[in-house]
């Protein structure tokens, strides 16, 4: 796995580590603050878990001018659901759009799209009611769809 998909993953790893098992745990409503930091940090995973790989793939694959601005237009990329990853490397390969379409479990889309509308709900100062527990399910989800995505492109 790179680098920096990995250390982000592993800070919210160890912060959601913290948060199920520090005497936070007591305390419901700092863990619901927790869960929604953790939503907003999950969402930027899964915009840079995709920026990164397909980076990758188009500077292994491509001239460093095609490599460049491939670069720039995935940095726009943000707030990630999971129609506009299905976008995204559509653009890259239609065939690549229906893979991930029909083999990415229903479970796993709707908790790429939960942690985004969260994130995005929590950016506008909306309360949202999301609890570790309900975060942790879907940041598994998540962290499963990445080693799919990073998988099947990095077999291209």
């Amino acid at each position: 796995m790179d680098r920096k998909i990995l250390g982000i993953q592993q800070r919210i790893d160890a912060l959601e580590a913290k948060a199920q098992t520090a005497p936070v745990g007591s305390d419901p409503e700092l863990q619901a603050q927790l869960a929604r930091f953790l939503c907003v940090l999950s969402s930027g995973l899964i915009e840079q878990a995709l920026i990164v790989v397909l980076e990758h793939y188009a500077k292994r694959k491509s001239q460093d001018r095609v490599g460049q601005f491939v670069s720039h237009y995935l940095s726009r990329i943000q707030n990630a659901k999971f129609k506009d990853i299905l976008v995204t490397v559509g653009r890259f390969d239609p065939e690549w759009r229906e893979h991930f379409e029909t083999t990415t479990d229903d479970e796993v889309k709707d908790a790429i799209d939960s942690i985004v509308n969260n994130r995005n709900q929590i950016a506008h100062g909306v309360q949202v009611g999301i609890s570790l527990a309900t975060f942790s399910g879907y940041y598994k989800s998540v962290k499963r769809f990445i080693v799919d995505l990073e998988t099947f492109v990095n077999s291209h």
